[in-house]
């Protein structure tokens, strides 16, 4: 009788740490499932964000430039239409969807190219053809500064890839 008891009680411990196991490990694995979408996801919400950004300042300095070498009747004419392509591009608001999310390093990088374009804009917008040298060194300048900032973004998207 004794005996039938401790098999009884074998049994029972048996059969619920093999359901704590069970849970366990199904909690375990929906987790580690659960961590991975939020990581994936973020990962292309954020590639997007760059991207975005990106591709809007390369817009805004395009659209600077074709608006810089238009025939004006005078030079306010033409400031005017280089400040509104700029504005028109949606640049800042790019920037600041990604300043608003990014980390500090990632921000500064953007602030660095979004101010160079700026320059390149002030540039255009006081007269500055695009053949002068005053306009190739404020696009250099700029160049430089999107190129760091690639490399910036890159290097926040590699910590976040599996």
């Amino acid at each position: 009788m004794w005996h039938d008891r401790r098999v009884d009680w074998v049994t029972l411990v048996g059969t619920v740490l093999g359901a704590v196991l069970g849970v366990g490990a199904t909690l375990t694995g929906e987790h580690l499932r659960w961590r991975r979408t939020v990581r994936d996801s973020r990962l292309q919400d954020r590639r997007a964000l760059y991207v975005d950004c990106l591709v809007t300042l390369r817009r805004a300095h395009e659209a600077m430039r074709l608006a810089a070498d238009e025939n004006h009747a005078d030079q306010q004419t033409r400031a005017a239409r280089v400040r509104q392509a700029f504005q028109a591009s949606g640049c800042d608001e790019a920037r600041e969807r990604l300043v608003l999310t990014a980390t500090d390093d990632v921000a500064a990088a953007i602030d660095a190219s979004y101010h160079s374009l700026r320059r390149v804009r002030e540039a255009l917008a006081a007269g500055c053809t695009l053949e002068s040298e005053e306009y190739h060194a404020a696009r250099q300048v700029h160049g430089d500064a999107t190129r760091a900032a690639r490399v910036v973004l890159r290097q926040d998207l590699a910590g976040l890839e599996p």
